[in-house]
Parts: C-alpha cells; structure tokens; sequence
C-alpha cells in the first residue's frame, strides 16, 4: 500500500536518486548524456540536501511510499506566477510504479494542500514535449496545454516544453481525484 506524507529533511537522498532515475529513464533525448551520467545526480542531491532543509511554509514536497521506501514525490509551490498561480515543479515515480497510480495520488494530495491554502489560485507546470506519456497523463486529469515554448533548464538544449495548466485545485480534485 502507498503511503503519502510530507518530505523530511533525511529524505532528500532518496528523492534525489528518484529525481536522477527519472530523468536518466526519460529525458535520454532532451539532456545531455554527460549531464545525465556524470552531473545529475550531484546536481540534484545539492538541490534536495537544500531545499529539504529550508522551513518555506509557500512550498512543500510530498512522498510516497512503498514498503518503507521512497517511490515518487511531488514538489509544489505556492503562488509562484503572478498569472499562472501555483507551480508543479517535479513530479517524479519510480520506473517500477509507474502507471500505478501513484502520480494521480501524489498530484491530488498537492492539489488538497493548494485548495486549503487557496482554493482559487491556478496550477501549473512545464513538462517536455517529447514526454508524451506524462503530457497525456496530465490531460487526461484534467490539465490543459496553454503553452509551448523552449526550456531555459540547464543541459536541456532549450528543448521544446508544455505549459499545462487547472483553472484551479478545485478543477484538478474533481478531474482526477
């Protein structure tokens, strides 16, 4: 059974080695190959060891996971766009959950913290083009593309990404929750 709760600070580890697995299983036609085998890691364990240990009450990141283990997160940001609202920043499962459900439950606890904070702010997030799998997953929970334009993420080759955005966390409890 999955079980969702707050990320800690002792975390960050194993969110970090998630995050790098993710992007080493799907981003093989967006980054680099250098980046991806020799700086991701060490890129995003700094990330996480620092951000996991920031107290930022407009920000949080959930986990979840399976059998003691961490097996997908979500990082969600309060307000982050003056017009875009609330940012998805990284939703992250591990290969072996995938297609599990495991997302759908991570974007609807974030969606729960969006709508107790703000219930009318918008959602969003960036996810690459090539990504068809999650661009289909977010749509058909309800996300809408509003946005395609090149990625300024470092070793991205300024790929082509998505914008897709919920009206609301409203919108997205009842479209996929």
């Amino acid at each position: 059974m999955i079980h969702l709760r707050q990320a800690q600070h002792s975390d960050a580890d194993a969110i970090a080695h998630l995050h790098t697995a993710g992007w080493r299983d799907t981003y093989t036609k967006v980054m680099s190959a250098d980046f991806l085998e020799n700086q991701a890691q060490k890129d995003r364990l700094s990330h996480w060891r620092s951000a996991l240990n920031q107290s930022n009450e407009s920000e949080t990141v959930f986990v979840a996971e399976y059998d003691g283990k961490v097996e997908g997160f979500i990082c969600i940001k309060l307000h982050y766009d003056a017009q875009w609202g609330c940012y998805i920043d990284s939703l992250h499962v591990s290969s072996s959950l995938r297609g599990h459900g495991v997302g759908k439950q991570l974007l609807c606890r974030a969606a729960e913290w969006v709508k107790s904070r703000d219930d009318e702010s918008p959602l969003y997030l960036w996810v690459f083009e090539d990504n068809t799998q999650a661009t289909a997953f977010y749509q058909r929970l309800g996300g809408t593309i509003v946005e395609r334009t090149l990625s300024d993420m470092p070793s991205s080759d300024h790929a082509p990404v998505f914008r897709i955005s919920w009206k609301n966390a409203g919108q997205l409890l009842v479209s996929a929750c």
